[in-house]
């Protein structure tokens, strides 16, 4: 995401020279930035002073750490979907068309699968 040229101490004074009364569209002008860009700054910082900014900075980056760290736990917990030689989460050597040739056996000769009201058993 591209960075703003303005830091949030500028983007703070700007919202407070809107709450002053200085027309909305007279600022963006000054400032070069569009009527949507400065609405969601207002909606981003409407309230907060610049201590609050700086806290919210500061969570927002804990947030993104905690989230890789999260990210990076998941990686390790959960297991390889293919293992060497070919082995799928099956099992070692079981390949779909042999599986579904087993589970007809076992159920004596059914047609099983997603699709086994279509299939026609002779």
């Amino acid at each position: 995401m591209r960075r703003s040229q303005f830091t949030d101490s500028e983007i703070l004074h700007l919202i407070r020279e809107a709450d002053a009364g200085v027309s909305i569209p007279e600022i963006c002008r000054t400032a070069q930035v569009s009527l949507r860009t400065f609405y969601r700054w207002r909606r981003r910082f409407g309230g907060l002073d610049q201590a609050a900014v700086v806290q919210m900075k500061e969570l927002q980056a804990e947030n993104r750490r905690l989230k890789s760290l999260l990210v990076s736990l998941s990686r390790q917990q959960r297991p390889v979907p293919y293992g060497k030689d070919g082995e799928s989460r099956r099992g070692p050597g079981l390949q779909p068309a042999r599986a579904s040739a087993l589970a007809a056996e076992r159920c004596g000769g059914a047609v099983v699968g997603r699709f086994a009201s279509v299939r026609v058993t002779r």
